[in-house]
């Protein structure tokens, strides 16, 4: 099982999810067990248990890049990761999310909305499931992200994604709102009703 990692309180904040079923601990970000390989700069990260054995996840993300090969463009990326504790300090890769901005010579973002990251058990079948929403664009006006909503469990995977809405100061902007794709649709109702929840939750983005 992986060690709690025992620093300052304002860094690990015990939470319960949604089903006993899964323990879950928000782990270190900045002190990751040795050997987990990733790219970026971590944003949050959980370890939990489920009837499969002990995992660690966690989110990533680049920020603005200079693109290789040409210095007009600009790159963004982002990540997700899912390690299995085999236990002595050996951890297996189970799956990887990457996407990404590219080719973007105005404003550019690939942001994981802060706090996304969470693990639940809504299907009740002792598996975890995994979710994390973020948000993509390159515009150079104000204008909504594109947003995407993810889960997996183990291989299974569902993604919701689309257009977003902005708010400038209090004034909520007419465009955006629409949905492009809807994997949920063909996924258990509890995952649909949860992944709803969630982009009703993520939709509206300040600036």
């Amino acid at each position: 099982m992986i060690k709690i990692l025992t620093l300052s309180t304002a860094f690990l904040l015990l939470y319960s999810t949604l089903n006993a079923q899964i323990k879950s601990q928000s782990a270190v970000k900045s002190a990751l067990p040795k050997g987990i390989a990733f790219k970026g700069k971590v944003n949050q990260a959980i370890q939990f248990q489920d009837n499969t054995g002990s995992y660690l996840t966690f989110s990533t993300q680049t920020g603005e890049q200079p693109q290789k090969g040409d210095d007009q463009f600009k790159q963004a990326h982002l990540y997700g990761y899912l390690y299995q504790n085999k236990g002595n300090g050996q951890h297996t890769p189970i799956w990887q999310l990457h996407d990404f901005i590219a080719d973007c010579d105005l404003d550019i973002k690939a942001q994981i909305i802060p706090g996304s990251l969470t693990v639940t058990d809504l299907d009740k079948n002792g598996k975890a499931e995994v979710w994390i929403a973020y948000r993509l664009s390159c515009s150079g006006d104000i204008s909504p992200s594109e947003l995407k909503v993810v889960m997996q469990e183990q291989k299974l995977k569902f993604v919701k994604y689309g257009i977003g809405k902005i708010r400038i100061g209090k004034a909520l902007q007419p465009d955006g709102g629409e949905v492009i794709s809807d994997q949920f649709k063909k996924a258990p109702v509890s995952f649909k009703q949860y992944a709803d929840k969630l982009w009703n939750k993520y939709l509206v983005e300040t600036n």
